[in-house]
Formats: structure tokens, sequence, C-alpha cells
């Protein structure tokens, strides 16, 4: 099963409103980007236009106030931040610079197969 398909499990729960999923203005921004960019490569600009009004509907802006520096990734430390921040209970990745950490404070770092195994 592909990263993606794993993915595409969880989005469900998201859209129905089963788990709450939240963000920092700076990773909305990058969701944003990386959303535009796809449209844009696509030719869906549609793909933008939509979601672009539903993520931020969707999801709960968190106020990030303490900068961590944990990540062999320094451009993954905002997903900690934001985790922490929120109080999160998990930190949904597929990312390895995050996974490799397992647990920072109370954020277990799972994937998205793990988290519908336990959810």
């Amino acid at each position: 099963m592909s990263l993606f398909q794993e993915f595409s499990g969880v989005g469900p729960l998201w859209k129905n409103d089963r788990i709450k999923v939240v963000v920092s203005e700076n990773i909305l921004n990058e969701y944003l980007r990386v959303v535009e960019k796809i449209s844009s490569v696509s030719g869906r600009n549609d793909l933008y236009e939509y979601w672009r009004f539903v993520i931020p509907k969707k999801v709960e802006l968190i106020t990030v106030k303490k900068l961590f520096q944990l990540c062999r990734d320094p451009n993954d430390n905002k997903f900690l931040d934001c985790a922490i921040a929120a109080k999160a209970k998990y930190l949904i990745s597929g990312d390895q610079d995050l996974l490799v950490l397992k647990n920072v404070m109370y954020v277990q770092i799972i994937t998205p197969k793990h988290f519908l195994e336990v959810f």
C-alpha cells in the first residue's frame, strides 16, 4: 500500500469530523502552496479553487508560541511545534525524519496505517 493510499484512509475521518486536524498558519500556507502547485501542473485549477476554501474551514488553526528544534530536518519542526501547541495525541506522517522520533512529549508520531489501526 502506498503512502497516498494510507492517507486516503484518514481523509474520510477528517471529512466526517471524526478527527480534528490542527495546523499552524505556516503549515496551512504550505498546504495551500502544494495544492496550488498540483493544480497548476495538472491543469486542474478547480482543485485549488475548491481546496483553498475547504482546508481553512475543516482545520483548527493553532497559534504556536514555542519553537522546538527536535527534528533532524529543520523544515519538519513546524509540525512538531503545532502538535505540541495543540496538545495533539497523534502526529500522522509518512516522513521518516518525524517518524524516527516516535514520541515527543505527549505526541505519538505514527504512520497513517498505524493510526487507522489504533483509531
